[in-house]
């Protein structure tokens, strides 16, 4: 029988989603509990990907058990035996054709900032500490020139970039409360490290740094190469939700 979860973790003890040997990872951790529950080896399926020190609110992972589980009697038992960095929100049983990561039709990240010269302690782990400059009116433009499709070539290393590097973002925007600054990007894909180097260069829109007109020309897949203008660190970004039609929770 087939099962989807939606899970949260704290991305800082892993070494990122995928199973690595000799390192500790979300889907390593969560398909060694899974089989100890089952008896048997469980090859989890994650809907995203993420890299070391990323954390997810709404990640999806799919899998198969020999014997069939109550949905609650199934949280209760990986609730049980997870570590405190991975938290299970829901499960629910998927139908045979349910894959996490192929019957994705969006994904949507969220990355967040912190522009005050203090921080709580509870929220320094989770945010990217910057400098003012996040209501500029040209954020807000480069947000809607993200929207479409476009070439990232140029936002994700040269040797982790597929031939084909066009996607297509569904909506980008920026919202703004006190010191909080949350960027949130929904697309049909993403590339390696693709949000973590837009949201550097939001950075650097927001400092003067860098114009709308440079950004737009990277959009394309020319301009300046990505090696110039570093990268956002893995501390704010959150896999915030995945999409699917139809959903395994309805």
């Amino acid at each position: 029988m087939r099962y989807a979860l939606e899970i949260a973790y704290d991305g800082r003890p892993f070494s990122g989603w995928q199973k690595q040997p000799g390192k500790k990872t979300v889907q390593g951790v969560l398909e060694e509990v899974l089989s100890r529950l089952e008896g048997a080896d469980v090859h989890v399926t994650g809907a995203g990907r993420t890299d070391a020190g990323v954390h997810a609110r709404g990640q999806v992972a799919s899998f198969e058990l020999s014997k069939p589980w109550e949905t609650e009697r199934l949280l209760k038992a990986l609730e049980n035996n997870l570590p405190p960095e991975i938290g299970v929100l829901r499960a629910a049983i998927a139908s045979d054709q349910f894959n996490a990561r192929h019957s994705a039709i969006w994904r949507e990240y969220a990355y967040f900032l912190w522009t005050a010269s203090y921080c709580y302690p509870q929220v320094r782990p989770f945010v990217w500490r910057v400098r003012s400059g996040w209501d500029s009116p040209d954020l807000l433009l480069a947000c809607k020139a993200l929207e479409g499709e476009h070439d990232f070539a140029l936002f994700c290393p040269q040797s982790e970039c597929p031939p084909n590097s066009v996607r297509r973002v569904l909506r980008a925007g920026i919202v703004r409360r006190r010191e909080w600054v949350a960027f949130r990007i929904r697309a049909t894909g993403f590339l390696f490290h693709m949000v973590r180097n837009i949201v550097q260069d939001l950075k650097s829109i927001a400092e003067g740094k860098l114009s709308v007109d440079a950004f737009k020309l990277s959009l394309k897949g020319r301009g300046e190469q990505r090696s110039n203008r570093g990268m956002a660190p893995a501390s704010g970004l959150f896999l915030w939700k995945v999409g699917y039609s139809p959903s395994p929770w309805e």
